[in-house]
């Protein structure tokens, strides 16, 4: 990672471009925007390199039914545009979400991933929890979680 690459905290509408261009190409930018992106806990992330947004991605206080945790986080609208993946932008941008919700004391990150993301989550540590499940419009998912800070 070169000098020129730096994380950088955004608000939600510095997300929706990029979110809409990588995760919802058949929407608009405005309809990106999730519920939980309005979580007073919750945090959204940019990788820019050369000064250009290369990744983003959100992460909000939320639980899943069968995951116990004490204070749990989702990730969601994880994004990196085309012309940087494989340069290791996504895996600084969630090393980084990781430490601040260690600081926060957050026990458990989990989110959907899309099976082409599958092995990128797997090299960063996550494991899959239930079955393959279909998001209309988008595709396969499964969900995948990381235990942080162990109760």
């Amino acid at each position: 990672m070169s000098a020129r690459t730096e994380v950088r905290s955004l608000t939600v509408s510095e997300t929706l471009s990029l979110r809409q261009k990588v995760l919802r190409p058949f929407a608009v930018p405005a309809d990106c925007q999730n519920p939980e992106d309005a979580d007073p806990l919750g945090f959204h992330l940019g990788v820019f390199h050369a000064g250009r947004l290369a990744c983003v991605g959100s992460f909000h206080t939320q639980s899943h039914p069968e995951l116990p945790a004490g204070f749990p986080f989702r990730l969601r609208g994880m994004a990196t545009d085309e012309k940087y993946r494989g340069r290791g932008f996504g895996g600084l941008l969630l090393r980084h979400g990781v430490e601040v919700l260690r600081a926060k004391r957050c026990d458990l990150l989990w989110f959907k991933a899309r099976i082409k993301a599958f092995p990128f989550y797997e090299s960063m540590g996550f494991v899959y929890h239930g079955d393959l499940f279909e998001m209309p419009r988008i595709g396969p998912h499964k969900v995948m979680y990381k235990h942080l800070n162990p109760r």
